[in-house]
């Protein structure tokens, strides 16, 4: 046996090399295989177009990333471009996993009319985000939300160049088994001559350097001529008012059990009082087209994600005056979905309901350029303005010191400047 071995050992050897190179061979090429159609699913699953308001990335399949966050875009040549996330959207219906602080997730589909945008202040945002639930509107604090799992539109910082980045493959940065990051880090060497190997001199050894006399100092070198720095352009915002805004309704007056509110917006717009009449229980939300003598409020099911306001509780009770007489007062418990928060009161002798809204006026103006006036308000933290090509965005307000932070975006986001501004 010894023997037949001994004859038989290279046959053996030779044998064993031709497997192993197979099974090497083989592992390669299904490796191989399985990146390349992770990638062919990857080049499927986005699409890169220019809308009005920048650079869009619509993704077809499901990832986590939040606006502050990046998108990595590969060339041909292995190397990445880093592109942060401004905004993004989803339409309504659109199914999305709603990942929040405190360990929760839901799963619903997006309830508003209008779609959900999420800009990169939405940690600060108190509005509602509505989703559809099996069947009913669940509303979650906006700055709950740790994370949104789904499909959406992303909008690209300004930086970012449709041009550059078509035909590069973007990377999302999802922790999946069947998703490759790839990164080539190796560079090839290159011999460079040091200078002390070139037996240079800045000076030619055959003639002698050019003396220059320069205010009374003798020099080698003539003075570098003046560089004129470019007049930094003015922010160009003021603030004109910060102001308490009153609650839209007022209770006007009541026929039985139910409460007429007067909408003061449309009132002053239309220079004709429009009221509307509210039943107990009642769900109403705004009409689409108001035209003056209608009401302003249509009356929708408690599932309607338009919904605005219901009316919860309503009685007249007889309040004693100081001359000795009686006076009949209606009190009526409010609900607003849109400011959130606890059901509050509105009796007959407000004339104006405070609920802490107010109303910020700031005035444009930059040089001989038309001036131009904006009003926001306390729930348009985020929101941009244009102004003569130049575009800034509302940070945040403070009540307390009537100030405002805004700020005017440069091309390159590392020179957009901020300015907090404040009433006298």
């Amino acid at each position: 046996m010894k023997a037949l071995i001994a004859k038989q050992y290279d046959k053996f050897l030779l044998v064993t090399a031709l497997i192993s190179i197979s099974t090497v061979v083989f592992l390669d090429l299904s490796s191989n295989e399985q990146l390349s159609l992770n990638v062919a699913y990857l080049d499927d699953a986005f699409t890169l177009s220019r809308k009005s308001d920048g650079v869009t990335l619509k993704v077809n399949m499901e990832n986590d990333l939040m606006p502050g966050e990046h998108i990595y875009f590969q060339g041909k040549d292995e190397n990445f471009t880093k592109v942060e996330i401004e905004e993004l959207f989803f339409k309504r219906r659109d199914e999305v996993t709603v990942l929040q602080k405190n360990g929760q997730s839901i799963v619903g589909n997006i309830k508003s009319k209008e779609g959900l945008k999420i800009t990169k202040n939405w940690k600060k945002l108190n509005s509602p985000t509505l989703l559809d639930v099996d069947g009913k509107v669940r509303s979650l604090p906006t700055n709950s939300i740790q994370k949104i799992v789904g499909c959406p539109s992303y909008l690209l910082a300004d930086s970012a160049d449709l041009s550059y980045l078509e035909g590069k493959q973007p990377y999302f940065y999802q922790r999946k088994p069947d998703t490759y990051f790839l990164y080539n880090s190796r560079k090839s060497f290159e011999w460079e001559n040091l200078g002390t190997d070139q037996n240079v001199s800045i000076y030619d050894l055959f003639t002698p350097p050019l003396i220059y006399l320069i205010d009374g100092v003798l020099t080698t070198t003539l003075p570098e001529a003046p560089v004129e720095e470019e007049e930094k352009e003015e922010f160009g915002v003021s603030l004109l008012g910060f102001n308490l805004k009153p609650y839209r309704f007022r209770l006007s007056s009541w026929i039985g059990a139910s409460p007429y509110l007067e909408d003061i917006e449309l009132t002053q717009q239309f220079g004709r009082t429009v009221r509307n009449r509210l039943d107990v229980n009642g769900v109403y939300k705004l009409a689409d087209d108001p035209k003056p003598g209608r009401p302003s409020l249509i009356k929708v099911d408690e599932k309607d994600g338009e919904k605005l306001i219901s009316l919860k509780y309503f009685t007249v009770q007889d309040v004693p005056q100081k001359n000795g007489g009686v006076k009949q007062v209606g009190r009526a418990l409010i609900e607003d979905y849109q400011i959130g928060g606890k059901p509050f009161e509105i009796n007959s002798l407000m004339n104006e309901v405070q609920l802490g809204q107010f109303e910020v006026v700031l005035s444009f103006k930059i040089k001989k350029e038309d001036p131009l006036e904006v009003r926001v308000k306390d729930s348009d933290v985020g929101r941009e303005i244009i102004y003569n090509q130049r575009k800034y965005t509302v940070l945040s307000f403070d009540m307390e010191k009537k100030s405002l932070k805004i700020r005017k975006n440069a091309p390159i986001p590392t020179q957009s400047e901020d300015l907090e501004l404040r009433m006298p």
